[in-house]
């Protein structure tokens, strides 16, 4: 198994509850792969990544719905990198259907998807956070109150 660090980090962060919290959910996932893995649990591994995968794509289209109350300009091209996402995740899908060692696929989705969510979130999910957290203040100022308590961040 590749060893990399592929646990949560405050640093991940985008100010946006709901979305923190379903970063965090993705990143249990991934430890629960690696889990399976080291167990060698060939059934929690075809559950898990199911899990994973659907659970990431259903994240992705959440995040779409608010960039686009948001009026994110960039939501366009952020819809395109979840797409090529999502066409590569479901590759896994596909291939754990078959004959394969689920264990070598298990790692491969672990890091996949694991090094795509940490760039993506660093990245790409930075470039939305502002206009969501302004939007969130606007529509919901109770909440976006706390939210600032709480991350600390400006909208």
């Amino acid at each position: 198994m590749i060893k990399m660090d592929m646990s949560w980090s405050d640093g991940y962060e985008l100010g946006i509850e709901l979305i923190d919290q379903q970063h965090r959910r993705l990143f249990t996932y991934l430890e629960e792969v690696e889990i399976a893995i080291k167990n060698r649990d060939a059934e929690t591994i075809e559950l898990v990544v199911r899990g994973l995968v659907e659970y990431a794509i259903t994240h992705n289209s959440f995040e779409e719905t608010l960039m686009e109350q948001a009026q994110y300009p960039g939501l366009k091209e952020h819809r395109l990198l979840h797409e090529k996402f999502k066409k590569r995740a479901n590759t896994y899908i596909k291939r754990l259907e078959g004959n394969v060692d689920r264990f070598k696929l298990a790692e491969q989705v672990r890091v996949f998807l694991g090094l795509w969510l940490i760039s993506h979130v660093k990245n790409d999910d930075q470039d939305y956070a502002p206009y969501v957290r302004k939007h969130l203040k606007h529509k919901h100022p109770l909440i976006a109150t706390a939210f600032n308590k709480l991350f600390r961040r400006s909208a």
